[in-house]
């Protein structure tokens, strides 16, 4: 099998597994809003506009995100000291409690196909992962 279509089967594994399992925060949140609720978890905090940059869409459209996740009482607004103009955005509490759970989620599915490799061989796998993404 290509990798391609490894990292395919995985990633669908996964997916099915998380079907049946169900999601730990019972909100039944899409693929893009986690997405952006990871993107908020590792800047701890944005600026709408540099948000819609790192999403990749209109400022209009993360906004209409971001008010959704607010609705959910995952995502908090403010404005910024420095800038009143400015609307910044972070996790709350709930927020980060919930990508919490979906960490915990994922690492049991996950290990469950890690456990199907040796010690060795899920260190190599973890070291070229790393190359692959760019963190090494």
């Amino acid at each position: 099998m290509r990798i391609d279509q490894s990292l395919m089967a995985l990633e669908r594994y996964v997916t099915r597994r998380w079907r049946e399992v169900g999601d730990p925060s019972g909100l039944s949140l899409s693929y893009t809003e986690y997405d952006y609720l990871q993107t908020l978890e590792e800047a701890q905090c944005l600026r709408l506009s540099d948000l819609a940059k790192v999403m990749r869409v209109a400022k209009p459209s993360a906004s209409t995100m971001c008010q959704r996740l607010e609705r959910k009482g995952l995502v908090s607004r403010g404005r910024s000291a420095e800038d009143g103009r400015s609307v910044l955005l972070r996790l709350t509490a709930a927020g980060e409690a919930m990508l919490a759970q979906d960490r915990a989620l994922y690492r049991r599915l996950l290990d469950e196909r890690l456990s199907r490799l040796n010690e060795n061989e899920q260190a190599a796998l973890s070291a070229l992962l790393a190359r692959m993404v760019g963190r090494d």
